[in-house]
């Protein structure tokens, strides 16, 4: 005959005690668009986030701009909050706002 008895200590995981993340955007999702046919489609009508940073752009800086670009996205996740804020993500806002800047 055993007896069933509760652990003395329990542990339990920290991963328990943070709360469920929020589901993003909204909870239904919406109709899809009509794609057109054409392949020279408009790209600039695509939404910003919808689109992911996932093409890659090598080229060279200054070491002096890369610091201060390193230096910016620190300053801006710390007084922002937003781990969503990248050395990518604010070099692609950058050359979107220049070639917009000239119309193209």
């Amino acid at each position: 005959m055993s007896v069933k008895r509760e652990p003395a200590i329990r542990k339990t995981h920290p991963a328990e005690l943070i709360p469920e993340r929020p589901p993003r955007g909204d909870a239904t999702p919406a109709a899809p668009a009509a794609t057109p046919s054409s392949p020279s489609a408009d790209f600039s009508a695509r939404k910003d986030e919808e689109e992911k940073l996932s093409m890659t752009h090598n080229t060279r800086i200054k070491p002096s701009t890369k610091d201060r670009l390193r230096r910016g996205v620190d300053k801006l996740r710390y007084e922002t909050g937003d781990r969503e804020i990248s050395e990518a993500s604010m070099t692609e806002a950058a050359l979107d706002e220049y070639l917009k800047a000239r119309g193209l």
